[in-house]
């Protein structure tokens, strides 16, 4: 009969490999050279992860639940001063170095699926938070607000890819925080004055 798993061994196993992972790439892991790493076996990392797929997917919900946009739904009852107040607050999360190694596996897992080298074992995404999140709630936002469908989309889109568009270049092209965080704030008052 097997050993049932330790529930707190494997979110701690996943710290430590976001830890390792902190100079490396995704599209090099493997769980011989990452065991030898931690100072673990490969068998370890097989009990609980499966196989390499399904490390890099637990890798990507992880990113998921650290750097995910609000839903729609949590953004439709803010006013405009509490969706500033929330929004300068994920921003200011983002900015720490643990969020930025997030940012760039977050990424590089989005490359690595968008060049057809890697999807989930069921057949589905693997792709991180990002874009079509951030879109979707603030384009939700607008609409409660009585902006039309056209608009809401257009602006949700401007303000997904301005986000992401900042942290990529932080992230890639090593743009200072300071020029960063003056060009979010300008996204987000284009944002509020869209608001009808």
């Amino acid at each position: 009969m097997a050993r049932p798993q330790n529930p707190q061994r494997k979110p701690q196993l996943l710290e430590d490999i976001l830890h390792y992972l902190q100079d490396k790439n995704l599209a090099e892991l493997s769980f011989r050279p990452l065991a030898e790493a931690l100072g673990i076996s490969s068998y370890m990392l097989v009990y609980h992860f499966g196989h390499r797929e399904q490390l890099l997917e637990e890798i990507v919900h992880r990113v998921q639940a650290q750097l995910s946009a609000p839903s729609p739904e949590q953004l439709a009852g803010l006013d405009a001063p509490a969706l500033r107040q929330l929004l300068v607050q994920i921003w200011e999360r983002s900015q720490t170095p643990q969020s930025r190694v997030l940012q760039r596996l977050a990424f590089e897992a989005a490359i690595l699926q968008a060049a057809g080298a890697q999807s989930a074992p069921d057949g589905g995404s693997l792709r991180p938070p990002g874009f079509s999140l951030w879109r979707e709630a603030v384009a939700g936002w607008l609409s409660v607000r009585g902006a039309n469908e056209q608009k809401a989309a257009a602006e949700g889109t401007l303000f997904a890819a301005g986000l992401c568009g900042l942290w990529f270049g932080q992230v890639a092209a090593a743009e200072p925080p300071e020029g960063s965080t003056a060009a979010f704030h300008l996204l987000l008052e284009r944002l509020l004055q869209a608001a009808p």
